[in-house]
């Protein structure tokens, strides 16, 4: 059933915080929600570029400050530890303030992050780079996100989610790429600079743009009870399916930050290749398929949703199942650059066009008033799974070699299957239940006009 409905009567709405509209920006317009929508798709692809950025230059990392293969595990984790704790607070605070400025000021912060990196001369100044980047990255997803929600209806949420998770495998290519490029002719300092810059130039243009709405529910409310803290947190932790949700996109994203952070390494050892071929190969094998994935998955998930979203969590794990078996090509001894791509390339269009459903199905089982803080906790269970998973990686390649790390993730991807099944069969009874549990938190919790 539809969620705005199960508010009851009676309830006293609490208007959200909107941002003033500048003159220039019609919000009744048609066309504003895809030029959110294409704002926020640059800016996710900036967040992302940015990531890529450190990765790509590992190797002149390692030799210009003396760093050993833990440490630049360590030093990637980093970034992952302040942004997963960051992002459960940061969703909490995107259900209660100004979702648009949250959005442009995070983008600012991160981007002036980015240039302090390129301004450090130890291993120590660069760990608390990437916590800096981290900590102020991570107020964006859960706001950009449920943002994009609150503009788009169930008929285009699915393709408009979708778009900006795609940003996020442009900024990976892109970024990677000109990280390489510009590492190889100038430096990587130089690298760094010029993505601060970047990102402060976009920051500015987001900051006429972006702009808050009420929240566009199934029904078409303008408005929705905003719970406290407690509430929140009993509503979340009291949905089973969201457990399922979190572990799946966990196990996935393991093996994702396996990948991000070490297959450009992968590439170059292997291939002898230059930084910025290894830095493309890297991640262009993922992300190329991973942007149509994505895209094919939301047109997908829209419809399998206007149908019965019930069934979202069973064409997951459906796709995540057909991904799993093409991680095992690590297994073959001295497999070509062809092969590798090949099964890089189609491994990561299945799981993403599972993986366009997994924010669907939160959106499907929570009202819109929590959906930041929902976002927020995801997230925060995949940063930390991920920044264990680059570690372990890195052991890994110690006494077995990243192949063998690599081909691990045929396993985490297949954890992932499973999860999505269970959460096929749990969905139902969390979505009956939904009407009562919100019932017996309205009347616990204090409305403010």
């Amino acid at each position: 059933m539809p969620l705005a409905a199960a508010r009851p009567a009676g309830a006293r709405p609490r208007p959200l915080p909107i941002s003033s509209p500048d003159s220039r920006v019609n919000l009744q317009s048609p066309r504003y929600k895809w030029l959110l929508a294409t704002v926020l798709f640059a800016a996710s692809a900036t967040a992302y570029g940015h990531r890529s950025a450190l990765s790509t230059v590992f190797p002149l990392l390692r030799q210009d400050l003396g760093l050993s293969d833990l440490q630049l595990g360590f030093i990637g984790s980093a970034f992952l530890w302040s942004y997963g704790v960051g992002c459960a607070v940061g969703g909490f605070f995107s259900d209660r303030f100004s979702r648009s400025r949250i959005v442009v000021g995070s983008l600012a912060l991160w981007s002036l992050a980015t240039l302090a990196a390129a301004f450090v001369h130890s291993f120590e100044q660069m760990v608390w780079a990437r916590i800096a980047f981290g900590a102020t990255q991570c107020f964006y997803a859960p706001a950009a996100l449920a943002l994009i929600a609150d503009h788009h209806g169930p008929a285009t949420r699915g393709k408009a989610i979708s778009s900006n998770i795609s940003g996020m495998s442009v900024g990976l290519i892109l970024g990677a790429t000109f990280a390489g490029m510009i590492a190889q002719s100038a430096g990587w300092r130089e690298v760094f600079i010029v993505f601060g810059i970047g990102g402060l130039v976009l920051a500015g243009i987001a900051a006429w743009a972006v702009r808050d709405a009420a929240p566009n529910d199934a029904t078409g409310a303008a408005k929705e009870v905003s719970f406290s803290l407690g509430a929140s947190i009993r509503l979340l932790f009291g949905t089973r399916t969201y457990y399922c949700i979190l572990v799946q996109g966990m196990a996935a994203s393991m093996g994702a930050w396996m990948f991000w952070n070490w297959l450009p390494l992968y590439y170059q050892e292997t291939y002898q290749m230059s930084l910025a071929g290894a830095g493309f190969s890297g991640t262009f094998m993922l992300q190329a398929t991973a942007m149509v994935g994505i895209v094919v998955g939301g047109v997908i998930a829209d419809r399998v949703g206007r149908r019965n979203p019930q069934r979202r969590p069973l064409v997951m794990a459906g796709f995540y199942l057909a991904a799993a078996p093409f991680f095992l090509v690590f297994l073959v001894p001295q497999p070509s650059y062809l092969v590798i791509s090949v099964c890089l390339a189609v491994s990561s269009l299945l799981r993403t066009m599972g993986q366009a459903n997994e924010n669907l199905i939160m959106f499907d089982l929570l009202p819109p008033r929590v959906r930041s803080a929902a976002f927020g906790i995801f997230l925060f269970g995949n940063v930390s799974a991920g920044s264990v998973a680059i570690i372990v990686a890195a052991w890994i390649r110690g006494f077995a070699g990243l192949s063998t790390a690599f081909a691990c993730i045929a396993g985490l991807v297949g954890i992932s299957a499973l999860a999505a099944f269970i959460a096929y069969f749990l969905m139902p009874g969390d979505l009956a239940r939904l009407p009562a549990r919100l019932a017996r938190l309205d009347s616990s919790t204090p409305s403010r006009a």
